[in-house]
This record gives C-alpha cells, sequence and structure tokens, in this order.
C-alpha cells in the first residue's frame, strides 16, 4: 500500500474535522444510546464502535469499493444504483439523512479544492434528481478522484466513523476527552489480534 505525498495532504485535508461536511456533527445515534443508558462506558462506546465498523463492513465499505470501480471506468450510471443501495442500507431516516447530507457537502467542498470533470458529472446527476450523494459514494468517488487504492480509501472511511464517535463520546462525557483515544486503541489492538 502506496500513498504519494500529494495523496495524503488531500486526504487528510478531506478527513479533518475541520473539513465542513457536518459528518462531526452527526452523533450516529450514539446520544439516543446515552440518554437510554445503553452506553455508558468507554467499553460500551468501543463496543458500539465496533459493531458500526461491522455494519460499515457490510455496506458502506463495499459501496466505496464499488464507487472507486465506477469512477476509474466512468460509469456514472452505476453511481445510482450505488445511492439505492446505500438508501436501503441505511434503515432509519435519520441516518439516510446525514448520509446524503455529509456525502453532498463533502462532494461541494472537494469540488471546490479540486476540481474533477467526473466528480462534476456526479453532482449533476444529484441535482437532476438521478442520485442521491451518500458519503460512501462520494467518498468512494474523492478517493478515486486522486488515485488511491480501495484499501487507503476504506482505512481513511474508518477512521473518520471512528473519529466521529469518540468525539462524540468524549461530548457525552463518557470519562472525558481520552474515552475517544481509548477505544480507537481498543478497536486497534482487537482488530490486530483478530486479524
Amino acid at each position: 500500500m502506496h500513498i504519494a505525498p500529494d495523496q495524503l495532504l488531500m486526504l487528510l485535508q478531506w478527513m479533518d474535522s475541520a473539513f465542513p461536511t457536518g459528518a462531526f456533527a452527526h452523533s450516529g445515534g450514539l446520544e439516543t444510546y446515552t440518554q437510554a443508558e445503553i452506553v455508558r462506558t468507554p467499553d460500551d462506546l468501543l463496543q458500539l464502535m465496533s459493531a458500526k465498523l461491522e455494519m460499515a463492513a457490510r455496506a458502506d465499505f463495499i459501496i466505496i469499493h464499488c464507487a472507486i470501480a465506477a469512477y476509474t471506468a466512468n460509469d456514472i450510471a452505476a453511481l445510482s444504483d450505488l445511492d439505492d443501495l446505500c438508501s436501503a442500507s441505511k434503515i432509519a431516516s435519520e441516518t439516510r439523512y446525514a448520509s446524503e447530507k455529509i456525502g453532498r457537502r463533502m462532494l461541494e467542498n472537494v469540488l471546490n479544492v479540486r476540481p474533477d470533470e467526473r466528480l462534476s458529472n456526479y453532482r449533476a446527476q444529484i441535482v437532476g434528481g438521478d442520485g442521491r450523494g451518500h458519503h460512501a459514494v462520494v467518498h468512494g468517488l474523492v478517493c478515486a478522484s486522486i488515485g488511491l487504492d480501495a484499501r487507503v480509501a476504506l482505512l481513511a472511511f474508518s477512521l473518520c466513523a471512528g473519529r466521529q464517535s469518540n468525539l462524540c463520546g468524549a461530548e457525552a462525557h463518557l470519562n472525558g476527552s481520552d474515552t475517544g483515544a481509548g477505544c480507537t486503541l481498543g478497536l486497534s489492538q482487537r482488530d490486530a489480534i483478530s486479524g
């Protein structure tokens, strides 16, 4: 797995919580779980993050991989099907809405810093009502637009999802701001052992 300095720079910018996609404003259900006292401890947060990543592996990761392939083949028509699949995999309407909002904002902001004809064509498809702009689809497309391989794109998406839960977990005061780092370390250790 190789990543060039210019690819890394773009990826770090896109995945940063300061990049205006709104991804870090959505708790992904953590607020509800905290209020219902389902998530009360750092271990509970670690279990939730682990479950969310396992669910992403069954839908979003596949969609990201397919979006990369569609970008490479310049198959804009396939993106509508990927958006439909992404919608179907997100049962809660709030989750679908958040995915679309984050994806569309990411697409707009990426196009502001790095114009790309294929990304512009996808934006036109969304504006025309033939696409939804889900986060996983957009993530795959923007990663493909700078030539990242699928593994790097998937790792970046996982990191972003994990950091989102970490920030929300810290905000929910699950033993302070070190909770997120501890959960990320816990996931890394578990994955290293099971992988």
